[in-house]
């Protein structure tokens, strides 16, 4: 059954709620898991930078010629990811001004825009090597603008360009908040291959750090519930938790092709 945002939230209320998000936060605390604290979300995007690294050096070695977007850029952690890379040319979207500005700021030899990539009108005229939505395509809600997003990436591909992404691709039914819809691997399956995507590879983000929205299993769900429990009382707590985990989980992304958690899915243009 499709699901319309609008019986709950209106595109301009999930604006106004990351415009908020990100003047309160700007950072990796309002971009990431909020409940848990500064320190935790550190070590976090710590095994993100690992394990994106270690995905786009894959594909090429020197991306200094490549063109990129990077949709969904926040407080450009992943845009920081592609500049250390080499990427000369990149361009960013959001949906938030306080993003914009910032990141137009920080990075001037850049292009960053703000925009939705499940509206209807896009306004990039031009083609990319290479697009990363880490992060934010589950904060989609409406199932008609996630396709639309779907289909808008993969008009702004080149022939033959890579899409990396997260999600959790859940084995069970599409489970939705407010703010968040937690797709399954089906679903999105099905949506990339009728847009014309190939699929290339599905592999873990987060093993062990993350919620285990895709498992219920009894004990890693206590497992998880103890994590966020400690994490949340406190910095020195979330600083402590997150670097006992950081090795193990480290070793679980590794050796697992699946997790319970987030996931990085890599896809083609055909």
């Amino acid at each position: 059954m499709n699901y319309n945002s609008s019986n709950e939230n209106s595109n301009n209320d999930i604006k106004k709620y990351w415009e908020k998000r990100l003047n309160d936060n700007y950072g990796l605390h309002g971009t990431g898991y909020i409940g848990l604290g500064k320190n935790y979300n550190i070590w976090m995007y710590k095994v993100r930078k690992h394990i994106v690294n270690k995905k786009l050096q894959k594909f090429q070695s020197n991306f200094s010629s490549a063109n990129v977007l990077d949709i969904g850029s926040g407080s450009g952690f992943y845009v920081d990811i592609w500049k250390h890379l080499g990427v000369k040319n990149i361009t960013g979207c959001d949906i938030t001004s306080v993003s914009v500005k910032n990141l137009s700021n920080k990075y001037p030899e850049g292009e960053f825009l703000e925009f939705d990539i499940s509206s209807n009108v896009i306004p990039i005229s031009k083609q990319f090597d290479y697009v990363t939505a880490f992060d934010v395509l589950f904060h989609i809600v409406d199932d008609e603008k996630y396709a639309k997003a779907i289909s808008n990436i993969y008009n702004l591909l080149k022939p033959n360009g890579i899409l990396f992404f997260s999600e959790n691709f859940i084995h069970k039914k599409t489970a939705r908040s407010r703010f968040q819809s937690t797709r399954s691997l089906d679903e999105i399956q099905s949506l990339l291959q009728r847009s014309g995507f190939q699929i290339l590879e599905r592999s873990p983000m987060f093993y062990l750090m993350n919620t285990p929205v895709d498992s219920d299993g009894v004990i890693i769900n206590k497992f998880w519930h103890l994590v966020k429990k400690v994490a949340s009382k406190g910095e020195t707590f979330g600083r402590l938790v997150g670097g006992i985990l950081y090795p193990f989980e480290l070793m679980m992304i590794s050796t697992k092709s699946e997790s319970p958690s987030t996931e990085i899915m890599i896809c083609k243009k055909q």
